[in-house]
């Protein structure tokens, strides 16, 4: 059975206080954020790519009983208490709270808002109620709980982020940390050419022993000499970092997986990095969390 938790707490409660109904609805897939664009003098409209998602939302319905949290019968009263103790948990409005949603080996996180509950409706002589919470999931995606670091060549093509592969939404917070020696360095997420680099003249070469620090969801970069991935601890370099491509005017690199030809079951992450001047110790190494419709 798939189980859900809210900030930690099961939303099947195991002395049965509240329950998921069966059919609670899983979480839809986001639909895109519509642009329609006419020109007069042809037929139809212009075809767009690259639309953003709308964020999703779903319902989750609770029967919610007397049951009391030791597991006995405590009636009406422990009913309140139980729809009380049940608007406390839903009711947060002061911050992003984490769902987790589980089936099996599969586990997958959102940060998520209460944005609406309903009246409950009442069974007064069972001590029974049922109310229906309507969630939201602002940033649309749901992720990996842990966040892994791979690392790849400094200069090679088509490299796949093994560590990423399944993900079905494209990774948009991704930290990505390029060591030198290398200079004039481009990184490419391959299936949208998205790309980014350090190719301002004069300041495009990372000596050995430094690295670049590109945090793709701040967009901001910065120069550190020891082995960290921590921005705070380097030198801003956000001013000469060049972006280009598709979104670049707003976003830096969102990496994001192909479906191989005939295959749905294989998605990958492919990322390229070029450059010149490298050796044995140049590397790229991406820092993220893969990401789900």
């Amino acid at each position: 059975m798939p189980q859900y938790h809210l900030d930690g707490v099961p939303l099947d409660h195991p002395a049965g206080c509240w329950r998921l109904k069966k059919g609670t609805q899983r979480r839809p897939l986001p639909g895109a954020r519509a642009v329609r664009v006419t020109v007069p003098g042809r037929a139809g409209e212009l075809p767009i790519t690259g639309l953003d998602h709308e964020l999703t939302s779903f319902s989750l319905v609770f029967s919610v009983t007397g049951a009391t949290p030791a597991g006995a019968d405590g009636g009406f009263a422990q009913l309140e208490a139980n729809l009380e103790a049940l608007a406390a948990l839903l009711g947060v409005r002061h911050r992003l709270m984490s769902l987790r949603y589980q089936a099996g080996s599969i586990v997958r996180v959102a940060d998520v808002t209460i944005v609406a509950a309903s009246e409950p409706e009442l069974w007064v002589g069972a001590a029974r109620a049922r109310l229906t919470a309507v969630v939201e999931v602002p940033s649309v995606y749901w992720r990996d709980e842990t966040t892994t670091t791979w690392a790849g060549n400094a200069d090679a093509d088509g490299q796949a982020i093994t560590t990423l592969a399944g993900s079905t939404a494209p990774i948009v917070d991704s930290v990505i940390r390029v060591t030198g020696p290398i200079s004039s360095i481009t990184v490419t997420d391959v299936a949208t050419q998205g790309k980014l680099g350090l190719l301002t003249p004069g300041s495009n070469s990372l000596a050995a022993g430094e690295r670049l620090l590109l945090d793709c969801a701040a967009m901001r970069a910065a120069l550190v000499t020891t082995d960290t991935w921590d921005l705070a601890a380097g030198t801003d370099r956000t001013g000469v970092i060049s972006v280009f491509g598709p979104g670049s005017a707003s976003r830096w690199l969102h990496l994001t997986p192909a479906v191989a030809l005939g295959d749905p079951f294989s998605r990958t992450v492919l990322i390229s990095c070029s450059g010149s001047g490298v050796t044995a110790a140049s590397k790229l190494e991406v820092r993220a969390r893969r990401a789900y419709l």
